[in-house]
């Protein structure tokens, strides 16, 4: 690849606000031009992006067509990758006095009118109206207090900066922006883009922030020139002149003001809290923080944990669906190369399957931890793929609604409730309904293979039927067997599913697909579905399965005991809860009917937590028991 080129063209799209196949328009109009391999794959410099932001700003923030942008940049174009100096580097002052237009842009998105905006940030419908059409400015109190409400951090409102991680920034090579009103001047040196946002502050004689306000993350303030009022909480106002310094969490609510009578110039420094809790620590650090003391506990008193030198940390978020646990990998990874969240499962197992052992198996998991891995689609809003202490299943429906509840807590939603995710098996669109908490997922298409399928097993004939749709199952009524679906017999049960399972595989003949798992299944008086997805001996869905009420809700519709809009009840031998309706069905050409189901439920979070691996452990990279 270009060595003055590293971005794809999904990351270009990602880091530019657009998507990929608006790129592709631009390029075959002139706007952008990118580096092209003998094989055709495009790559893009961080003077490409650059240029993409300035276009669709142009575009979306000025109202510009396509063809006025394309003369404005022939006029004016932006400098090429391969001009680029280490020592020149120079970053053009973009105007973000009309930000407003993109606080406008987010709140449609989010279905939210200037009224509710008024109450959530106590500014008048009439000045956001006004900052909106950029006939007004918001100061920096009421500015962050808008970017909260979109779970938004105040520097990734106002845009970060992208300078290919170059270590020096020439006096003046920042990005100005001016969003607070005259006598308000910051020159970003870096925002957005490592642990640390610095910025130089210009703040003229009787400017003030406008209130106290507050956000995640701690920050540094050291005044070059001038003098700076601070007021801490509830704290006296201090007074800082050139040479003094502040430092505080950003958390406590703080205001400023400049009283002197010239201007005062600041150095701003801030760390962003959920920056830093997806940086990856290895080797350097052999500290870890263990965050604020409170009583005589055993971390108490200790705020950080001192780590043997060489050890690696991993940072994971933790939940679980009725009852199967959910482990997502926060840390950002590199190296996964590829378009497609297939191709992306492939570029983990080849360079970092190390990882799915020692992040699943023992003695940090079990032969039932199951794992995810977040990605940046270009096809959905989200990606995902998935990992197990086994392998890498293609589909796995719990496991999503694990990844949106996150997304949720994240704030990485930005007030959206329907949105997409990618996974290899489909893509599959998802609903929050935040009123009851619940999580609504579109499943893919789930059809009847077969049914009526004998299978041998212990003298006896059981009777059963095949179900694909993202995975391939046997589903097998437990009316006959004599066992009870609950709990005490979980041993007999796993029993009778990896019997049931070698059965199938022993009969199987060619025109038999193989299949993932067994369902067993029986319907309780109360008229719920009880449910119990064996994989093998030692593994199984602790939760009812959302593949498995899915194929379940197949196989009814399919005999003519379900229609569409009919909601079922699911229940698992632990108490853990599903419901599910099919919301479609339709006929195949080989005449099969696919049905579309659309399951619910409640994800919970159960924990951050960060692995610890020191370097001379022996078991470090994990094991299987039973």
């Amino acid at each position: 690849m270009n060595q003055r080129r590293p971005f794809s063209i999904g990351h270009a799209a990602k880091m530019g606000g657009v998507s990929v196949s608006t790129l592709r328009s631009w390029e075959s109009l002139g706007l952008v031009q990118p580096h092209k391999s003998e094989s055709g794959h495009r790559s893009f410099s961080s003077e490409d992006i650059d240029r993409i932001r300035r276009i669709e700003q142009l575009r979306r923030i000025e109202g510009q067509s396509l063809s006025a942008i394309r003369k404005k940049i022939s006029s004016d174009p932006l400098p090429k990758a391969d001009d680029a100096d280490e020592g020149k580097v120079q970053r053009l002052p973009i105007d973000y006095n009309k930000i407003g237009a993109k606080v406008r842009e987010m709140r449609k998105l989010a279905r939210m009118s200037l009224r509710d905006l008024s109450v959530k940030t106590d500014i008048t419908v009439s000045h956001l109206s006004m900052f909106e059409r950029g006939a007004a400015f918001l100061s920096p109190a009421r500015l962050s207090a808008v970017a909260d409400v979109f779970g938004k951090s105040l520097a990734e409102l106002l845009g970060g900066t992208s300078n290919d991680n170059l270590p020096f920034v020439r006096k003046g090579g920042g990005r100005i922006v001016g969003t607070f009103g005259p006598g308000v001047s910051i020159e970003q040196v870096t925002v957005a883009e490592r642990m640390m946002d610095v910025e130089l502050w210009t703040i003229e004689s009787g400017r003030e922030s406008d209130g106290f306000y507050s956000h995640d993350g701690e920050e540094l303030l050291h005044v070059l020139s001038g003098e700076l009022e601070v007021t801490l909480g509830a704290r006296d106002p201090v007074l800082l002149r050139s040479g003094d310094s502040a430092y505080f969490s950003s958390s406590t609510e703080h205001r400023w003001r400049n009283p002197g009578a010239g201007k005062a110039v600041v150095l701003w420094v801030n760390t962003d809290s959920a920056r830093a809790s997806a940086m990856q620590f290895r080797g350097g650090g052999r500290r870890l923080e263990l965050g604020t003391s409170h009583s005589d506990g055993l971390g108490e008193g200790a705020l950080d944990l001192q780590l043997q030198e060489g050890c690696e940390t991993y940072r994971v978020m933790e939940t679980h669906t009725a009852g199967h646990p959910t482990r997502i990998l926060i840390e950002a990874l590199e190296g996964l190369d590829g378009e497609t969240a297939a191709e992306k499962a492939e570029a983990f197992r080849e360079k970092y399957d190390h990882l799915r052992n020692l992040l699943l198996q023992e003695p940090r998991g079990h032969t039932g931890s199951f794992g995810l891995i977040p990605f940046a689609s270009q096809t959905a809003d989200f990606g995902a793929f998935f990992i197990t202490s086994y392998g890498y299943p293609s589909l796995c429906g719990h496991a999503i609604f694990g990844y949106a509840k996150a997304l949720s807590a994240l704030n990485r939603l930005e007030g959206r409730t329907d949105f997409t995710i990618e996974m290899p098996g489909a893509t599959v669109a998802v609903k929050l309904r935040r009123t009851r908490d619940e999580i609504d997922v579109e499943m893919p298409g789930t059809f009847v293979l077969q049914d009526g399928i004998e299978i041998e097993h212990d003298g006896r004939t059981f009777e059963g039927a095949l179900v694909g749709g993202g995975s391939c199952q046997l589903l097998i009524d437990c009316d006959q067997a004599d066992i009870d679906l609950n709990s005490e017999n979980l041993d007999d049960i796993l029993s009778l599913g990896a019997a049931l399972k070698q059965a199938y595989i022993a009969k199987a003949v060619s025109s038999h697909p193989p299949i993932d798992n067994v369902l067993l299944f029986r319907k309780t008086d109360e008229g719920t579905r009880r449910l119990f997805l064996a994989i093998d001996r030692h593994r199984y869905d602790r939760s009812p399965g959302v593949t498995g009420l899915s194929a379940c809700m197949a196989l009814e519709a399919t005999r003519g005991t379900l229609d569409t809009g009919h909601k079922i009840e699911a229940e698992s031998i632990f108490g853990g809860r599903l419901s599910g309706e099919i919301i479609s069905i339709a006929k195949a050409t080989d005449g099969r009917l696919v049905c579309v189901p659309n399951i619910s439920g409640r994800a919970h979070l159960n924990g951050v937590s960060t692995l610890i691996v020191e370097p001379e452990d022996p078991l470090k990279r994990g094991f299987l028991g039973t």
